[in-house]
């Protein structure tokens, strides 16, 4: 009857419905219900008579939350957008009711410490943090690195300052700094701008203007360090001192300013000699102890003097009587490297140049994989991954390195510096968290955006504590708060035996389970851990559900789930096809669209977020690209090729027949040339290799400069080599536009979706073809088309998870670590897997079959096992208890005996392995490792679908035969 809430400037009391909640408007109703157009859905607690309700309308983030009794109920509405003006409203339709206007509304969410200097800080952190997001164009400020390099030395940790980069010649190396000159002079620059910038900065400091209208002019606050004399000087207010000569005369004090108080550190009373010196020469026992934030204090007072204990009533008081002139506060530290002068740039240790080189080699990539090397390894010893519980100098990662592709050729001492690195770089993020606003849109906070895009870099363990704290301040709900749910299990049961959809969601248990539950108060779903928020009856069947069949029932909801029972979900192309990785994870059905489809969506969202509170795991097999969408974070092309491995090769056919150019450094490129000046060979590792150069692509361009014969791109290539200067190589074309427009002029502006429906990727797109001049606009609609393909049933998940969980905390999260909270670690049954087994040319007592299980239970951890199976069968989870195997796991022997350098060879399509007979537990774990992780891109097994088109190890050969249909048909 009473709703509050916001008006849009379109919004008419003219209207036939004029209450907050239709039109353009949003509001909460006093039941708790979100209304928007008329339509009304369970939101939050609702309120009564007396409460205080707020209203907070983010126009940065286009979000609407609301608040009772400062208790905030979680976003309300996402996309609140399109309107000029926006006004605060309420609408009632109770007699003689009234409403109060409080004021601006207190915001629990956000909090900056009061009293404390943090802009500064900040700012350092900003500076910082874009380092690490923008790798080519930013270094570490200089600050960082030298408190890393002192915490190296602290720690006696192996410093990378020795080691020489490999591959490089010796005319391109600083043989002083062993780095290569240009770096070094780029690092040169960085330090000398940052230098000087701060000795700028400092000068200003000196100058030392004060607040009010009479200054103290005192010395320069970076020449004040702890337990050091200095001298203080008073000439501005010289005229003020000697114009009162009553009384005791003046004081001047220094006092320590901490937490919002002040505490005096020591104190003159002025004398007349000091008044005509203007100026104190402070002594080393009133000087300060220690480093932190200062401020002096100069007291006019006829006739008492103030006392130590006047001050320490609280920061800025005044004592009656007198009055306080103080001084601008400052900080007191003791002077080091970082306080070098712009002209002392030479004096910096090579130690320096090394650690911000060190750093410009890791990839984002690289750093997100130390990361989750060093979260697993915490997972498993239930520790955080702080620099005193996990000391980086005892950092040990050999054994766990073949996992970590971007990491395994690293050396133990890098990985060890680029550890403590990080740990630095999380000690900096971990401050600014509790002061950012995750709820805003990218875009419109720099800091805010740096930290989303570094989510990958910052430990679990950072991220929990805050997590765990925002979790616990927004539960409000009780043990079976929402009453009992009577589910009937018959009635889900024959739909499925015959092969019916539930499309209404009338008899599956998921579809009961959202008729009983979607209208309520979803206040009830923010449960404390452990909690059930209702209890679980199945109709016609026996059981007193004492937390059994609570999980029983969110069992078969995540089995109907990923069925055909629901319209929700599809198995992933990949799974269809049988070809690929990802074969088992299931995806939104685009053709799923129907306002019931998205509200089951959302109800699926609650059922997540109600997961992550009560720890009640669902079983869901998502790929990546739904995870990322659920958190905000950017989806790739490769999240696409994930579920559907043959979804960009006509693009990727399209883009190798495109003239080409890449840049390379000085040095070996890594690759042979034949007369034609056509790429024969490509290196592992070497500079071709590492831009993608491919084979049979010919090179046109040198520079700006065309070469037409061998021997004239040889001298070019040798003179570039010889240089210091990058430069770039340009390839000529594959194919002719007249040979292109012959190859696709059958293919249209269309595309077959993952649900196996034509779409248009454009208006008219099916009379619309494929040509040399709109092939990019082609592509671009293709790879946005994927990237967006389940977007609506995405953001209705999204939606009903926002009203759990704190959502806007979730945008720091990588799609891993959302997975994990609400699906948990997947669990192999190791016995099941075994019972399923069966064996041709070897038996189940043969010593290498024992050692294989051997291993399979005691020495590989869930991830490797999950590697494993996608290895022999393209998916990571064995089928749920209860479903049929579609196939069983067979082992075949493979190659003669005692012949330790064969690998294992694994044919997916058919779920089989071939296991060489090895003498040794140890060396059958070494060899099926190394092949796991060294063949998980295989994209064609032995027996693939005749439906799914031809993908080879080489995409050359491919399109080498492609080309010759286009030469025939021209």
């Amino acid at each position: 009857r009473i709703s509050v809430g916001v008006v849009g400037e379109s919004f008419s009391v003219l209207s036939g419905k004029v209450s907050v909640g239709f039109q353009e408007s949003w509001g909460m109703s006093d039941s708790g219900q979100r209304i928007y157009r008329g339509k009304a859905s369970d939101y939050g607690s609702g309120f009564k008579a007396g409460d205080v309700v707020g209203v907070d309308l983010d126009l940065d983030s286009h979000t609407i939350q609301f608040y009772v009794n400062d208790i905030a109920q979680g976003i309300a509405f996402l996309n609140v957008e399109n309107q000029k003006s926006y006004y605060a409203a309420v609408s009632m339709a109770v007699k003689q009711a009234s409403v109060k206007l409080m004021g601006v509304m207190k915001k629990p969410p956000t909090r900056r410490p009061e009293n404390w200097p943090w802009f500064e800080e900040v700012n350092a952190t900003k500076q910082l943090l874009n380092a690490f997001v923008d790798r080519d164009n930013a270094m570490i400020p200089y600050e960082f690195v030298v408190s890393l390099r002192n915490k190296i030395n602290s720690l006696s940790m192996a410093s990378a300052e020795r080691e020489v980069p490999k591959g490089i010649d010796a005319q391109h190396l600083d043989m002083k700094l062993r780095i290569p000159k240009k770096d070094a002079k780029a690092i040169q620059q960085h330090f000398e701008e940052y230098l000087t910038a701060k000795h700028e900065a400092e000068k200003e400091k000196r100058k030392g203007q004060g607040s009010g209208e009479k200054s103290v002019a005192f010395i320069d606050p970076v020449d004040v360090e702890p337990k050091k004399p200095f001298f203080l000087n008073l000439a501005g207010l010289s005229e003020v001192l000697t114009s009162d000569s009553r009384g005791q005369g003046p004081s001047v004090a220094l006092f320590r300013i901490k937490n919002g108080n002040a505490s005096e550190v020591g104190r003159y009373t002025l004398t007349p000699d000091m008044v005509n010196a203007a100026g104190v020469l402070w002594e080393t026992n009133k000087a300060p102890k220690e480093e932190g934030e200062y401020e002096f204090r100069v007291m006019m007072d006829t006739q008492n003097p103030y006392s130590k204990r006047s001050f320490r009533r609280g920061y800025g008081q005044q004592n009656k009587g007198g009055e306080v002139t103080k001084s601008p506060s400052f900080r007191v530290y003791e002077k080091k490297e970082s306080d070098l002068d712009a002209n002392d740039v030479m004096k910096i240790p090579p130690s320096l140049y090394h650690i911000v080189y060190d750093a410009k080699r890791f990839t984002m990539d690289a750093d997100a994989q130390l990361v989750a090397l060093v979260d697993r390894i915490c997972d498993k010893k239930n520790i955080d991954a702080s620099m005193k519980r996990f000391p980086p100098n005892k950092f040990n990662p050999t054994a766990h390195l073949i996992h970590y592709k971007h990491i395994e050729d690293t050396t133990t001492a890098m990985l060890q510096v680029r550890l403590l690195t990080l740990q630095l770089l999380n000690r900096s993020i971990i401050k600014l968290l509790p002061m950012l606003d995750f709820s805003v849109k990218p875009g419109m906070s720099k800091l805010t955006d740096c930290v989303r895009k570094l989510r990958t870099l910052i430990f679990w363990t950072s991220k929990n504590k805050l997590w765990t704290h925002a979790l616990q301040d927004t539960q409000s709900s009780s043990n079976n708060a929402l009453g009992t749910v009577e589910i009937n299990r018959f009635k889900a049961n024959r739909l499925r035996d015959k092969g019916k959809c539930d499309n209404r969601g009338t008899k599956t248990c998921f579809g009961q389970l959202f008729r009983r539950l979607n209208n309520a108060q979803v206040s009830f779903f923010r449960a404390a851990k452990g909690m059930r928020v209702w209890k679980t009856e199945f109709i016609g069947e026996g059981g007193i559900d004492a937390g059994g069949l609570y999980r029983e029932l969110l069992f078969n909801v995540c089995q109907e789930l990923q069925s055909a029972s629901l319209p929700l979900f599809i198995l992933c192309p990949n799974g269809r096809e049988q070809i690929g990785q990802n074969r088992d994870k299931w995806v939104p059905n685009p053709s799923a669209t129907l306002p019931l489809h998205l509200a089951m969506y959302e109800f699926l969202g609650k059922l997540m977020g109600l997961a992550i509170r009560t720890k009640s795991l669902l079983n869901l097999d998502f790929p990546s690209i739904v995870w990322k969408a659920l958190i905000g974070a950017e989806i790739e092309e490769s999240d696409v090729v994930a579920i559907d491995r043959l979804s960009f090769k006509l693009i990727e056919n399209m883009q190798t027949m495109e003239p080409k150019t890449f840049k390379l450094d000085p040095g070996p490129i890594g690759m042979a040339v034949d007369e034609k000046m056509t790429v024969t060979g490509i290196q592992d590792n070497s500079q071709a290799d590492a831009v993608g150069i491919k084979r049979r692509m010919k090179i046109v361009k040198v520079g700006t400069q065309e070469v037409s014969t061998k021997e004239e791109l040889d001298t070019l290539l040798k003179a570039k080599a010889k240089g210091i200067e990058a430069y770039t190589l340009e390839f000529a074309g594959r194919v002719t536009p007249q040979d292109f427009d012959i190859a696709f002029s059958q293919t249209k502006f269309v595309i077959v979706g993952s649900d196996q429906k034509e779409r248009e990727l454009v208006p008219k797109g099916r009379t619309k073809v494929l040509t040399w001049e709109n092939r990019r606009d082609f592509c671009e609609k293709i790879i946005g088309y994927r990237k967006r393909e389940f977007e609506k049933q995405c953001a209705s998940m999204r939606r009903g998870l926002a009203c759990v969980v704190p959502y806007p905390l979730l945008s720091i999260f990588a799609w891993e670590e959302l997975e994990i909270q609400v699906c948990g670690r997947s669990q192999m049954n190791i016995d099941l897997l075994q019972k399923m087994t069966r064996y041709q040319g070897c038996s189940a007592h043969d010593r290498h079959i024992q050692f294989f299980w051997q291993i399979m239970r005691e020495r590989f951890d869930e991830m490797e096992r999950a590697k494993f199976l996608k290895f022999v069968w393209g998916r990571s989870r064995l089928p749920p208890r209860g479903e049929p195997w579609r196939q069983r796991f067979s082992i075949h022997a493979h190659g003669p005996e005692h012949h330790p350098t064969l690998l294992p060879v694994a044919h997916t399509c058919i779920f089989k392995l071939c296991l060489p007979r090895y003498d040794t537990p140890e060396l059958m774990r070494e060899k099926v490792l190394l092949a796991v992780q060294n063949c998980m891109s295989v994209d064609i097994d032995g027996a693939a679908n005749e439906g799914a088109a031809l993908v080879a190890w080489e995409v050359d050969e491919a399109l080498a035969a492609a080309e010759e249909a286009v030469s025939s048909r021209s």
